[in-house]
């Protein structure tokens, strides 16, 4: 019902504006995710018009962390941690959408706009071989995309009619908290003739909020209570386990 009335609301906006002035206009039907205990995912809806001639292309970007990747090692059959590489300022989740060549991106002098999962840059905290460094890249986008924080593929953008495009963002159930961006370009022939960026706000709400934010600004106590709370835990189960399992 919501993205209906977002439609309804957008083709208002784009039947009144100055399609000469404005080659590209978007509006997406919600710009911040709340996440709680019950939480299982969400899609957000992404509308736009072009104005001009050109391919659209829609990145989405999360909050940058760091991340370890340790690569396994094999020692008389047992697998173990061995190197590890530390990637620093990393795309959390990231997302792409394309009109190029049915989704697939073939401008090579986009690569500065970090679009196209080939053409993120990756900073590690050590000195690595090309080789080497290819090898841990891979085995962190294919960790990201296991946990469905990257897509594996470009996706399809749907066009309503000649101008009218949209796209349904998904995001999984495990999404980190921040500031998501979408970026939205207009290019044509390697160019970029108009540009977007509209954020997403995930935030945390519910009880799972307020023990995050007690723990945040009361670290001291919260650190007791975990251990007081283990404690007795562990008591009351050792309790009932002699009182009734080992009678």
């Amino acid at each position: 019902m919501k993205f209906r009335l977002f439609l309804i609301i957008f083709l208002f906006i784009i039947h009144h504006f100055d399609a000469r002035a404005v080659p590209l206009i978007s509006g997406i039907s919600s710009n911040e995710i709340n996440v709680d205990t019950e939480f299982k995912g969400a899609q957000i809806l992404l509308f736009g018009a072009k104005s001009d001639a050109g391919n659209i292309v829609i990145s989405v970007r999360g909050p940058r962390k760091n991340f370890i990747v340790s690569k396994k090692e094999n020692l008389l059959g047992v697998w173990y941690n061995g190197e590890r590489v530390r990637f620093k300022n990393s795309y959390s989740f990231y997302s792409l959408f394309s009109t190029f060549n049915n989704g697939r991106m073939i401008e090579d002098n986009l690569n500065d706009f970090e679009l196209g999962k080939n053409n993120i840059k990756f900073e590690i905290s050590q000195n690595l071989s090309p080789s080497k460094m290819n090898e841990f890249r891979i085995q962190l986008v294919d960790l990201l995309e296991n946990k469905q924080y990257f897509a594996s593929n470009t996706k399809p953008i749907d066009f309503l009619d000649e101008t009218l495009f949209k796209v349904m963002i998904d995001f999984p159930k495990n999404i980190l908290l921040g500031t998501y961006v979408v970026e939205i370009y207009l290019i044509n022939n390697g160019s970029i003739l108009s540009y977007q960026s509209i954020p997403i706000y995930v935030n945390q709400v519910g009880l799972s909020a307020k023990i995050s934010d007690f723990a945040s600004n009361q670290s001291v106590i919260y650190g007791l209570l975990a251990v007081f709370i283990a404690i007795f835990v562990g008591v009351l189960t050792n309790y009932f386990f002699v009182k009734f399992i080992k009678k």
